[in-house]
């Protein structure tokens, strides 16, 4: 899980500076599109690794329940 953290925060942080460079107004239309194509990716990738997660802790959660 550890792992998944980091990758996560990584891309995320990779994520906020796109953000960050598509707010400059000293881009071409192409580097516009480049970082906007790789934002779209990296918004794919933290969503697929926080429904990992959301996963991972529902089984947690129905662990604990049939235990109990």
């Amino acid at each position: 899980m550890t792992t998944t953290i980091k990758n996560y925060e990584k891309k995320y942080a990779a994520l906020e500076s796109i953000v960050e460079t598509l707010d400059r107004d000293d881009l071409s239309i192409n580097e516009l599109l480049i970082n906007y194509k790789k934002g779209l990716v990296l918004v794919k990738e933290c969503t697929s690794i926080l429904e990992n997660v959301e996963d991972e802790i529902q089984q947690i959660i129905e662990e604990v329940k049939i235990t109990e």
